[in-house]
């Protein structure tokens, strides 16, 4: 039988993030058994043109969908694996995916189809209100990029989608957990064409484990953006002894804020790193005695998770989104109140007083990275989603 043919489409945000890296990781998981291209387009493209254009382009890129056309007509994919189109590919995707009679199976990330800045998060807040397909809320509250006339075209756009019937037109969905999958049911997507496949983390055998230190420090790696939840594990850490540190790994939109919110909190045992390359990252993993996800939107996974039970690190997290679903409380991590930074703020001092236990979590942690999270297993899932597609 001829190896399915995926055409996967992405369309770049302005900064790097968590879910490109989860294109290009699936994409070469793909490339071991089908025949797999990507075709790619960018915000910054987008930056160039006349911002009279931007508005038109931005729901039916004519230029992209146009190259579009022509990759289809010359590859001859048989599936087209959208990951996201917004803002350069543009919706304009979707109609002629079904005019060139291309099958869709689309793979959820965030929660762009029921909220005009996808994250179900604004005003430091979360915020579902929009999930029902009205999206006046998101744009009287200017949730995309800060702006009435940008929030009132994405809602537009996204109207106009669930009007379109994409929901029907797409073969099938894949959410990255349960939680995601629930939450799309709520905003309008079938339940019965839905799978759910968990993101996967392959650890080289051959890294050695950082050794875990006598008094190590809790570590935050991760973008600076206020849905991932900083801000409050500032607040939690000003209420734990002086003699704890944290190390904050990384850079972003609130990190001059937070540096400042540091100082007036007097936190002279927080450290800021700023960005470090994941090559350069293993000295601060042998540091780190545990790991901090404070994030505070509904996290639809949580690769970060991975990543330090890769590093046999346990994860202290925040009962919210996906998170529950990777974690269990006081056995590989531990789960604190997402409201409630007291609550974080102890089960961080736990953690600090936990010893030989803190080191045996961070080993459980790994063996369930290697036993729930891997390739083979995440290629024997998305194999099911193809075949529940029709497509093998």
């Amino acid at each position: 039988m001829p190896r399915l043919k995926i055409l996967q489409l992405f369309s770049r945000y302005l900064q790097y993030g968590g879910e490109e890296g989860s294109v290009y990781r699936i994409g070469d998981a793909l490339q071991a058994q089908y025949g797999v291209e990507y075709f790619m387009a960018s915000s910054e493209e987008l930056m160039r043109v006349p911002r009279l254009l931007l508005p038109v382009l931005a729901c039916h890129n004519f230029p992209v969908l146009k190259r579009l056309e022509n990759y289809q007509r010359i590859g001859k994919f048989d599936v087209w694996q959208i990951h996201n189109v917004f803002p350069a590919i543009s919706p304009g995707a979707y109609a002629l995916a079904g005019k060139l009679g291309v099958p869709i199976i689309h793979y959820l990330h965030n929660y762009r189809m029921g909220c005009v800045n996808g994250f179900w998060f604004t005003r430091g807040e979360d915020c579902q209100k929009c999930s029902g397909g009205n999206f006046l809320p998101g744009v009287l509250g200017k949730c995309w990029r800060n702006s009435y006339a940008q929030s009132a075209a994405m809602a537009l756009m996204l109207a106009g989608m669930r009007r379109s019937g994409l929901f029907e037109q797409v073969r099938r969905w894949v959410a990255i957990s349960h939680a995601q999958k629930e939450a799309h049911v709520r905003i309008g997507l079938p339940a019965d064409r839905i799978d759910v496949v968990h993101h996967f983390l392959e650890r080289d055998a051959n890294a050695p484990v950082p050794p875990f230190p006598a008094n190590g420090y809790a570590l935050f790696i991760g973008r600076l953006s206020p849905e991932k939840g900083v801000g409050h594990l500032l607040e939690a850490w000003a209420t734990l002894a002086k003699t704890r540190h944290l190390v904050i790994a990384g850079d972003g939109p609130e990190m001059a804020a937070l540096q400042s919110k540091a100082a007036r909190l007097g936190l002279d045992n927080v450290t800021f790193t700023g960005f470090v390359a994941r090559a350069a990252q293993h000295d601060l993993w042998a540091g780190a005695a545990f790991s901090v996800v404070p994030s505070r939107w509904q996290e639809p996974f949580g690769m970060v998770v991975l990543e330090a039970w890769a590093q046999a690190r346990p994860v202290v997290t925040h009962r919210i989104g996906a998170l529950p679903e990777l974690i269990t409380h006081g056995v590989n991590g531990f789960l604190a109140d997402p409201s409630d930074s007291h609550d974080l703020a102890a089960v961080l001092e736990e953690c600090f007083q936990s010893g030989q236990t803190l080191r045996d979590m961070g080993q459980n942690g790994m063996e369930r990275l290697l036993t729930h999270h891997h390739k083979a297993l995440w290629m024997k899932q998305i194999e099911q989603v193809y075949h529940h597609a029709g497509l093998i």
